[in-house]
C-alpha cells in the first residue's frame, strides 16, 4: 500500500508504520523494537508541542496516554509534568498577586495613619486654626487639605497651616505610592508656593 506524503510522518515527526505493521514492535529510537508504537502517539513528546497545547488539549493528550502508560511512560510523564508546571505557574501568579495586594493594603493603611497623625499635630500646633475665611465660608473639611491637591491648600488653608506645611511637608499619595523621584521630593521637604 502506497503512502500519501502527508501520511508519511505523524504530527511528532515519527514515520508512520504501514497498516500491515500494526501491533508489531516500533523501530524508532525511542522504542528500539521493544514495544508497539500506537499511531500518532510518541513515546517522547516534543516540549514545544506540549507548551503549545491549550489546557483542554493537554487533558485530551493525557487521556490518550491513559491506555499506554505501561509502554509510553515517558510521554505520559511529560504530559503530567506539563500540567503540573502550568498549575505551579498559576499558583505562583496567585501568590504574587496576593503579596502585591497585601503590600498595597499595608501602604494604604500607613498613608492613612500618617495623614491622621499629621492632621492631629497640625491641629495642635495651629490651635485649630486651619482654614481661612474662604474655607470657613465654603464649609471645607480641613482634613482634605492634607490629602487634596496643593491648589486646595493655597485656596482654603489659613496662614498658620501654610506655615506649618512649610515646616512639615504634606503626606501626599505620591510620597507613598509614587515614583522614587516623587518620594525623594516629599522627603526633601518640598514647599508649598
Amino acid at each position: 500500500m502506497a503512502y500519501r506524503p502527508d501520511e508519511a510522518r505523524d504530527r511528532f515527526g515519527h514515520w508512520v508504520a504501514p497498516p500491515s505493521a500494526a501491533g508489531r514492535p516500533c523501530p524508532h529510537a525511542c522504542c528500539k523494537n521493544r514495544r508497539p508504537h500506537p499511531r500518532g502517539l510518541p513515546v517522547v513528546i516534543d516540549r514545544n508541542y506540549l507548551r503549545s497545547l491549550s489546557g483542554d488539549e493537554l487533558e485530551q493528550e493525557l487521556d490518550n496516554y491513559a491506555y499506554y502508560r505501561e509502554t509510553h511512560q515517558q510521554g505520559a510523564l511529560q504530559v503530567a509534568t506539563e500540567i503540573d508546571r502550568r498549575a505551579d505557574i498559576q499558583r505562583n501568579k496567585i501568590a504574587r498577586q496576593d503579596r502585591a495586594r497585601r503590600r498595597r493594603e499595608t501602604a494604604e493603611q500607613e498613608y492613612r495613619d500618617e495623614v491622621y497623625r499629621q492632621w492631629l499635630r497640625a491641629e495642635s500646633e495651629t490651635r485649630g486654626v486651619m482654614l481661612n475665611r474662604r474655607g470657613l465660608a465654603a464649609d471645607i473639611n480641613e482634613r482634605t487639605l492634607f490629602t487634596g491637591p496643593e491648589s486646595r491648600v493655597k485656596a482654603y488653608a489659613s496662614p498658620e497651616l501654610i506655615d506649618w506645611f512649610e515646616a512639615n511637608p504634606r503626606p501626599t499619595r505620591a510620597s507613598y505610592f509614587g515614583s522614587a523621584t516623587s518620594r525623594r521630593a516629599h522627603l526633601a521637604g518640598r514647599r508649598i508656593g
